[in-house]
């Protein structure tokens, strides 16, 4: 089994490697700020609303609270690795597209140290830069000027962390993040009626790099016969981040040959690179999960202080509202497969962290999922469906219908044990 699990994890690995280096149009809101802020959740999360406060299972990696990692078996390990996909109809005034987008989203493993010592290590994404806007604008002259602006990349977080029960009911947990991530921002803008008055373009690339720490609390007991009752808590810490950039100004010309070959001479370039800091801001998230062996039920609430930074604009403080349920038939069930999926629902609601035109951007949907199990052990398949909107087609502002799918596969194998033969 375990020589099964490392081939088809390199497999993946390059998989990933390969879907991560594909371009991606996600959002015209992702412009702004860090970009488009990623669910800190797996796969299995976004099937009940992304609750994660509370959530403890013995079989899933839940870094979203580093205190859940104790409710890992100690003989066990597990390994994730999940893909995600977004379908979205983008509309404002007068004007809809369609975006596609799908990529690589996170890597993990779990494993324990002693009996009361466990721990993750993975490269989850953090922000997300994809888009591609164009916008038309009445200069002095009788010409319309047309702006176009891209952007692409995103910042990841590669983690480590630690959990510690304390005691039998109360777990504590400490996650370290490394930020690193680079990002695209591309406008280039010309007059289309005039073919001589030449194309200005701005490149700018912006390096990102930065350590932040998140604790977590949960604290469990038994209620009534079969249920139990856990409650979690979460703090992020605030933290520095590093902005390197480099900058590019181009001048140039775009013309056909009369040979009908089309040709650049650029005529002005100018290179300037600056070094700047930013902050990843405090917050918290607080939530519960009450559970027996078939259903399991639970809500979180987080909350980020973004208005206490003053390095990016538009910017409020955001918080969201989860809540999630799973059910599963038969969890022992032997003759009747479908009984031991996990059948998930949830809902969201987010005030956004961006506030544009007057508006800050609303983010609300329902959810999905499915935990397939192979036949004989824990690992499992997980598979999820966000359907959502966000924003408003007011001032000129932007709204999406989307729908995104996440896919992820959780190897669980009980490795530090040997078989005995008489």
């Amino acid at each position: 089994m375990r020589i099964r699990l490392i081939l088809i994890t390199s497999v993946l690995v390059l998989f990933s490697i390969d879907v991560r280096a594909q371009k991606s149009i996600l959002s015209p809101y992702s412009r702004y700020g860090l970009g488009e802020l990623v669910e800190q959740s797996y796969g299995s999360n976004y099937g009940y609303g992304s609750i994660s406060a509370g959530l403890r299972e013995a079989d899933v990696i839940n870094y979203s609270n580093p205190a859940s990692y104790t409710a890992q078996d100690t003989n066990s390990f597990i390994f994730d690795i999940g893909l995600s996909a977004r379908s979205s109809l983008q509309k404002s005034q007068g004007a809809s597209a369609n975006r596609k987008s799908v990529g690589f989203d996170h890597l993990a493993i779990g494993f324990p140290v002693t009996t009361w010592w466990k721990s993750s290590i993975g490269v989850v994404p953090l922000s997300q830069v994809g888009y591609s806007v164009q916008e038309t604008k009445q200069p002095a002259t009788p010409n319309e000027m047309i702006t176009h602006y891209q952007g692409e990349g995103g910042v990841r977080q590669f983690y480590i962390g630690n959990a510690f029960a304390l005691t039998d009911h109360l777990s504590l947990g400490v996650n370290y993040f490394h930020l690193f991530g680079n990002a695209t921002y591309t406008a280039e803008s010309y007059l289309p009626q005039d073919s001589m008055s030449g194309q200005f373009q701005r490149r700018q690339k912006k390096y990102f790099k930065g350590n932040r720490f998140q604790l977590g609390l949960q604290y469990q007991t038994e209620l009534f016969s079969d249920y139990t009752l856990t409650a979690g808590l979460t703090y992020d810490m605030k933290a520095r981040l590093n902005m390197d950039a480099d900058q590019k100004f181009f001048t140039y010309y775009r013309y056909t040959t009369g040979e009908g070959v089309p040709r650049q001479d650029t005529i002005d370039r100018v290179s300037s690179s600056t070094s700047t800091s930013s902050h990843y801001p405090s917050g918290y998230k607080v939530g519960f999960t009450l559970k027996n062996p078939k259903l399991l039920v639970g809500a979180d609430f987080k909350y980020q202080n973004w208005s206490a930074l003053d390095d990016f604009d538009n910017l409020q403080d955001s918080y969201s509202m989860h809540a999630g349920v799973q059910y599963t038939p038969d969890p022992q069930a032997l003759r009747n497969y479908l009984k031991r999926v996990d059948y998930r629902f949830g809902a969201f609601y987010k005030q956004s962290y961006l506030k544009l035109n007057n508006h800050q951007l609303k983010d609300y949907g329902i959810t999905f999922g499915l935990g397939i199990p192979l036949k004989y052990n824990k690992t499992k398949f997980n598979l999820s469906l966000q359907l959502g909107r966000r924003g408003t087609t007011a001032e000129s502002l932007v709204e999406e219908n989307y729908a995104m799918v996440n896919f992820n596969i959780t190897f669980y194998d009980f490795w530090f044990m040997q078989k005995k033969y008489q």
